[in-house]
């Protein structure tokens, strides 16, 4: 540990060294680099997807769509938009401040702490790592010690690219982190728990490091019973259990009109039985390992405290060294933990409500949620969540697809998170805007200062009246 300590600050100060220089790299220097780490992503896609499945078992498919394509789309859109990104984005000059020219330059934010989450590990590293680079960054990477053989082709592919000075990754646990973290960075981001997420801004507010917190929450789902059951049930169950559930945005539990309950629950079990068929289930090639056995024997007890406390499991329930069935509870109250914490797993808690103020009382008395999911085709339904709910995204008639927009802010609220990135909104989280402000004809403005005689204030006191309502 004390030879990691030496490397972190070893490569912690060359980095804050180089922090001026990187910050002022030209466009051209920024995205031949990208366009180099896309090559080589796209040349070494098979040796990721075998990274992903021996980590946890990921099918090749989700890799491409969920790791994969969302980092080359990203990339693609810098290509494009990176120049304009970098560029001073001129201001007009009100009445008072005729005789001047500004701008608003967006520079780097300096050395950055990006803190990854194991869920998505490709993804989730290479995504803000690339952003945090093309603002002009330098980064250093903790990226999860759950998902070695993944760390293991990042930290291969973004070596053939990046200085150590530029980009360096440090693996290890809890000890690692907390080294990082005592460090004086410009700027941290981390993904992870709403839980780890109060440590680092804790630790970071003694550096006064600004932060940047993708987190989690109970994310609802809300069923309008003017929608078609099998159309919504497909959706809702695919964003459910896709990586096991073990994604921050998955729907945490429906709500649902009381009526129609006992029907979406059938709709939803047809769905399961489609998709992941029960014969051989633990060894099949379309299901995601839970991470680890301590979080997959966490899902379990989640199920059985929620049964002790008298919820009916429709389908599921079991779980086989790393491999949790897809599950369906209902007949759920406050009392249990599985409506008590975000669920991070294939258990999908299922709501009967008598009517729409009851589902906005209910989702309000959980904390933010990142995401909101509303099926309905009555705009005054889906309006009435959006507007009387708080969370980071609602989207409409689907789920989890938000997230992958290449033009859509993404982040959550309150609880589920601070600061935004994706497009230009994640260039501008690592960017510091900077006001410049040029005098170039002098108009006056000395004749303001002391003393303040009487014909001054009489003059201020007329400016004052004419610019009243100005802005």
């Amino acid at each position: 540990m004390n030879n990691q300590k030496e490397l972190i600050q070893k490569c912690f100060e060359a980095q804050k060294e180089h922090k001026f220089k990187m910050r002022n790299t030209d466009y051209h220097y920024r995205i031949t680099k990208l366009k180099k780490i896309k090559k080589l992503i796209l040349e070494h896609k098979s040796e990721i997807n075998v990274a992903l499945a021996a980590d946890f078992n990921k099918p090749a498919i989700e890799t491409d769509l969920t790791e994969i394509m969302p980092v080359i789309s990203m990339i693609n859109l810098m290509e494009k938009e990176l120049s304009s990104w970098m560029k001073a984005r001129k201001v007009k000059a009100p009445l008072l401040f005729k005789g001047t020219k500004s701008t608003v330059k967006p520079e780097g934010k300096g050395n950055c702490l990006i803190i990854s989450p194991w869920n998505y590990p490709f993804q989730l590293n290479a995504y803000p790592v690339l952003t945090a680079f093309a603002a002009g960054n330098t980064c250093m990477v903790k990226p999860s010690e759950f998902t070695p053989e993944t760390n293991a082709i990042i930290k291969k592919l973004f070596g053939e690219v990046f200085q150590e000075k530029e980009v360096a990754f440090f693996e290890g646990e809890v000890e690692t982190s907390n080294l990082l973290l005592d460090l004086p960075f410009d700027h941290i981001f981390f993904t992870g728990s709403t839980q780890v997420g109060s440590i680092v801004m804790e630790k970071a507010a003694k550096n006064l490091s600004s932060v940047a917190l993708e987190l989690g929450g109970k994310s609802p789902c809300v069923i309008d019973k003017n929608t078609n059951l099998e159309e919504t049930s497909r959706k809702v169950i695919w964003g459910k259990f896709v990586n096991s559930g073990q994604t921050c945005v998955a729907p945490d539990y429906v709500l649902i009109h009381e009526e129609q309950k006992e029907e979406f629950i059938q709709e939803c079990i047809q769905r399961i039985k489609e998709f992941f068929p029960k014969e051989d289930f633990d060894k099949s090639d379309d299901f995601s390992y839970i991470i680890t056995q301590r979080h997959a024997d966490r899902l379990f007890h989640l199920v059985e405290d929620a049964k002790s406390k008298g919820a009916k499991v429709h389908y599921g329930g079991e779980l086989k060294d790393r491999v949790m069935y897809p599950t369906l509870l209902s007949e759920l109250n406050r009392d249990m933990k599985i409506m008590q914490e975000e669920i991070f797993g294939p258990l999908l808690p299922i709501v009967g409500l008598n009517n729409l103020e009851e589902m906005v009382d209910y989702i309000n008395k959980f904390d933010n949620a990142l995401a909101t999911y509303v099926f309905s085709s009555d705009e005054n339904f889906a309006n009435t969540i959006i507007d009387q709910t708080a969370s980071g995204g609602v989207t409409v008639n689907d789920v989890l697809v938000a997230v992958g927009h290449p033009l859509l802010p993404f982040g959550g609220a309150g609880k589920s998170g601070i600061g935004r990135y994706h497009a230009e909104y994640g260039f501008e989280e690592f960017s510091i805007l900077k006001p410049v402000l040029r005098r170039t004809m002098d108009l006056g403005a000395t004749y303001f200062y002391p003393p303040y005689d009487e014909s001054k204030t009489k003059l201020v006191k007329t400016l004052l009246d004419k610019v009243t309502g100005f802005f």
